[in-house]
């Protein structure tokens, strides 16, 4: 491995991560939960939403932009629809949260919607609907920023309208790892693109505009589903939309959750899902193509190959977690 990353082990890495959290307000059980998200994109691969992040998680709570103590609340409850203010909580709990619930009422009404507004951002939204497939419940999650965070160009355009609006689904399958996709609806991440960035590495052409714009996946398409998620994630919540005014960065979500058992018996969904995905993975692929996997497969795969053998943390982000540990006076992660 080059030597611009550092050798740690998962275990070191939560434990610093959890001390973090809890140096800014956090309870302990919640920083434990966080870090395992954040610890967990860095161990499946996700190194953009890992540990290069914590620093501006840090810095949200130390500001006061974000409460490391909030207790997201209910405030609108009609069985199969709720809505939930996050009380500017961290989206990986309030996010977490949402979905349980809407988890909680699909298993009483069949199906169920959750919106979140007032909440900061999330980490990847697979972990939500890896949570949700393991009790037999299938979901989709929109997202949008408020109307905030403006980065993302329309097909074409010279100027930036919204934000990277990812997407989330989860499907159960017998056992985990489950059928999971979580995307942006623009061409990359932004975070993977301040990762390519930090790392140095040329950006490619089909993710940016010539001015330097994220622009959608797939043109139109992309460009559709982030309309989608403006629409579901932050209109329906009432966390913003995008305009000619400035917005309050916030995260808007839309959980929609299906229990399988409503509709079929969860095994023999199970069954059929398992069949149709291995028939798609055994299909012949041209010489210089990976085997074919299934969303969520790779991510899982990678997450064991790492807590066996260590991961390998970009030293951009090993340096700030040294930096952050000595500002929080918090034992900094050991490399090895």
């Amino acid at each position: 491995m080059a030597d611009d990353t550092v050798l740690a082990r998962g275990e070191e890495l939560l434990r610093f991560t959890t001390d973090a959290l809890t140096a800014v307000g956090m309870r302990e059980d919640d920083a434990a939960v966080m870090a395992g998200q954040i610890v967990g994109s860095e161990l499946a691969g996700h190194e953009s939403h890992g540990l290069r992040r914590l620093p501006e998680y840090i810095g949200r709570a130390r500001s006061g932009e974000t409460d490391p103590a909030a207790r997201p609340e209910v405030d609108i409850d009609r069985g199969g629809l709720a809505r939930i203010d996050g009380k500017r909580g961290f989206g990986h709990l309030v996010v977490r949260e949402a979905t349980q619930l809407a988890v909680e009422r699909a298993k009483k009404h069949g199906i169920a919607a959750v919106s979140v507004y007032n909440s900061d951002f999330a980490g990847r939204l697979a972990d939500f609907s890896e949570e949700a497939a393991d009790q037999g419940v299938a979901t989709l999650l929109f997202v949008n920023t408020g109307g905030a965070h403006r980065v993302v160009s329309v097909p074409g355009g010279t100027e930036t309208r919204f934000s990277t609006n990812p997407i989330g689904a989860g499907v159960p399958r017998s056992s985990s790892p489950h059928f999971v996709l979580d995307f942006a609806t623009s061409a990359v991440a932004m975070g993977r693109l301040s990762e390519w960035r930090d790392r140095g590495e040329e950006i490619p052409s089909d993710w940016v505009t010539p001015s330097g714009h994220l622009q959608p996946f797939g043109g139109h398409k992309g460009f559709g589903l982030a309309m989608l998620a403006e629409a579901l994630g932050g209109a329906l919540s009432t966390a913003g939309t995008p305009s000619a005014e400035d917005a309050k960065e916030e995260q808007g979500v839309l959980v929609i959750a299906i229990d399988i058992n409503g509709l079929r018996p969860l095994d023999e969904f199970t069954a059929e899902t398992d069949t149709f995905l291995e028939y798609i993975k055994d299909t012949p692929v041209a010489d210089g193509f990976p085997k074919t996997r299934i969303p969520g497969e790779s991510s899982a795969a990678t997450t064991v190959e790492r807590k066996r053998d260590g991961t390998h943390v970009q030293r951009h982000a090993w340096e700030a977690a040294q930096k952050l540990a000595e500002e929080l006076s918090i034992a900094p992660p050991a490399a090895g």
